[in-house]
């Protein structure tokens, strides 16, 4: 009889991912989130970022979800960027930014990015890194470098066996 394990070989775990975030800003929790953390800001929209890390299929491709990301922009009445490419701390990332019209702050800005991080063993699939950075209202213009400074302090590490 064979036993079979998770993580292992066979059923790789999730990478790990690390952020630096500047003093004042706090951990946030939400279901579906791995990890988050904003600056609260009293009576203003909060800068945060927003990490989520999601099992895929071994034919899932980077451009379903910027595909995805702007269908959901469209259909809020705003628009996305053109992707680009980041490299950030040796991962190789594909991103875009959303910008759509809200009641409450009057912008949203969201900058999203993604890294595939395969798995060695074939047709297991791979974990997908979602990284997104959002700002708000009259300060989102200021805030969105803020939130493009923690960004690029991320680090993913792939799961490997002990």
């Amino acid at each position: 009889m064979s036993t079979l394990a998770y993580p292992s070989a066979d059923f790789p775990g999730q990478p790990s991912v690390a952020l630096e975030v500047p003093d004042g800003w706090e951990p946030a929790h939400a279901p579906g989130t791995t990890m988050a953390a904003r600056l609260p800001r009293e009576g203003a929209f909060a800068p945060n970022v927003v990490v989520t890390i999601e099992a895929c299929g071994p034919e899932f491709r980077v451009e379903d979800s910027l595909e995805q990301i702007a269908s959901l922009t469209t259909s809020r009445g705003g628009a996305v960027s053109e992707p680009y490419a980041a490299d950030l701390g040796g991962a190789a990332f594909v991103g875009c930014d959303a910008t759509w019209p809200d009641p409450d702050v009057e912008t949203v800005l969201q900058a999203n990015l993604f890294h595939l991080v395969s798995s060695e063993a074939p047709d297991v699939g791979a974990h997908l890194v979602q990284l997104t950075g959002a700002v708000g209202g009259p300060e989102a213009v200021a805030d969105y470098e803020l939130i493009r400074q923690v960004l690029t302090t991320v680090r993913v590490t792939p799961w490997g066996e002990a």
